[in-house]
């Protein structure tokens, strides 16, 4: 028989990583257990991290705590590495009517918004922008360089022989009274991280998640931003100059994971409503991300077997929620913390 662990994690994505590192601080003997030739949202994901979302951009659940935890977080996991990953950035809002900019006027006077906004302006920013009325300037945001924070995080694991490639299905996992057994070694907890794959498994296929499809490209253009732009959709920096990321679609209906011409041309539809310069597109992608029916996430244990957990159900806010979730499990376990009832999968207990 192989080694015994407190904990085994299937999946590296963003929030397996982040579990990853969240045990490492606390001294766990963990594994991590991924296959890293399937798909992910995490491969695709923007990466964006914003107290104030949706269409009428309200601020959004416990953001508070999130966004600290967030920024907190990756910044120590920076250090760590010595690496840069996260870029905090304000995010510019051109206004697209009147009644916009009063609406920002009347958040300007609110104490929930007002420490959000750093700046209304009623003139245009950009030469190259369609934003003749102005637009505000919101902080507390920024960017997660994806895919590096997911490369080195698979690097250091390998590392410290903490990581194996390998396709986990339900029929290899093994419970018994006092532990889980996989692929032949023994853990006290599992901890299931595959995004949009748990949809299907055996142990919470019950659970009601919302799977959307997202696209979303990479332009490149002749002027510089040093912010991320959002109208309707959103343009943010890349580490390269001039390179921007462009997204993001919303599809309910067609889950999969190729790239539609429909859904390219919606981005190229609304970056034109934006945009008042040439670009080129230089990379198209997509991923389906695991939202929820009520837009929070899955934490918890399996009904049947509490040494089974899930942190699911991020959708696209993965980058900020995966650092509170993972805590929020983590506290549970170790101080018998309970879980907020809004995120606990004991909410959803009567579809089990």
């Amino acid at each position: 028989m192989g080694k015994n662990y407190d904990f085994i994690i299937v999946g590296q994505g963003i929030t397996g990583s982040v579990l990853s590192w969240r045990l490492i601080e606390k001294n766990f003997n963990f594994l991590v257990i991924n296959n890293s030739n399937k798909k992910s949202s995490s491969k695709s994901a923007l990466g964006l991290y914003n107290p104030i979302t949706g269409k009428n951009f309200v601020e959004t659940w416990n953001s508070n705590e999130i966004i600290n935890e967030t920024e907190n977080f990756y910044t120590s996991i920076e250090k760590k590495l010595n690496e840069k990953f996260l870029y905090k950035k304000n995010i510019y809002r051109p206004f697209s009517s009147k009644k916009d900019s009063n609406n920002w006027e009347l958040k300007m006077e609110s104490k929930t918004y007002k420490k959000y906004i750093q700046k209304l302006d009623y003139k245009s920013k950009y030469n190259f922008l369609k934003d003749n009325l102005g637009g505000v300037i919101t902080n507390k945001s920024g960017y997660l360089d994806v895919k590096k924070f997911l490369l080195l995080t698979r690097k250091y694991l390998k590392s410290r022989k903490i990581y194996v490639e390998k396709n986990i299905k339900s029929t290899n996992i093994k419970s018994t009274k006092d532990y889980i057994e996989i692929i032949k070694k023994k853990t006290k907890y599992l901890v299931l991280c595959r995004g949009f794959y748990e949809n299907e498994s055996s142990f919470f296929s019950w659970l009601p998640f919302n799977l959307v499809k997202g696209e979303n490209i990479n332009i490149s253009m002749p002027h510089e931003i040093n912010e991320i732009i959002q109208k309707s959709i959103l343009i943010i920096p890349n580490k390269n100059k001039n390179i921007y990321s462009v997204g993001s679609t919303y599809n309910w209906k067609i889950l999969n994971d190729k790239v539609s011409e429909t859904g390219i041309n919606k981005l190229k539809n609304k970056i034109e409503k934006i945009l008042n310069c040439n670009y080129k597109i230089i990379k198209k992608q997509s991923g389906i991300r695991p939202a929820t029916k009520d837009r929070r996430p899955f934490i918890g244990f399996h009904p049947s077997n509490k040494k089974i957990g899930i942190i699911n159900g991020l959708g696209s806010k993965g980058i900020s929620l995966a650092p509170y979730c993972t805590k929020i499990l983590i506290d549970n376990i170790q101080n018998n913390k309970n879980i907020n009832r809004e995120i606990n999968i004991k909410r959803y207990i009567s579809l089990y």
